[in-house]
C-alpha cells in the first residue's frame, strides 16, 4: 500500500493598495482562536506577501473573488509558490 503526502505549496498574494493585506489580517484575526484552521502571512514586500500553512487556498481565493465589497475594484492576483 502506497501513501502520498500531499505537497503544500504557499500562495503569494499581490494587490498594490495593500487592501487585500488587510482583509487577509482581519479574516485570521477572526478566526485564530477558533477550530477553524488558520493560515499565517509572510510579508514580502510593498504590495506582496505570502499565505502559508493551513487554509491558505481559501483566503486566496476569497481575496481574489469580486463578491468582497472592499477588494470589487481591486486588482489582486494570486499564485502558487513553493
Amino acid at each position: 500500500m502506497k501513501t502520498f503526502k500531499k505537497l503544500k505549496e504557499d500562495i503569494e498574494v499581490t494587490d498594490k493598495t495593500g487592501k487585500a493585506l488587510n482583509v487577509a489580517q482581519q479574516y485570521i484575526k477572526t478566526y485564530k482562536n477558533t477550530r477553524r484552521p488558520t493560515s499565517e502571512i509572510i510579508k514580502k514586500g510593498m504590495g506582496k506577501f505570502i499565505l502559508k500553512g493551513k487554509d491558505e487556498k481559501l483566503v486566496a481565493d476569497m481575496l481574489s473573488d469580486k463578491s468582497i465589497g472592499a477588494l470589487k475594484n481591486i486588482n489582486v492576483k494570486t499564485k502558487k509558490v513553493k
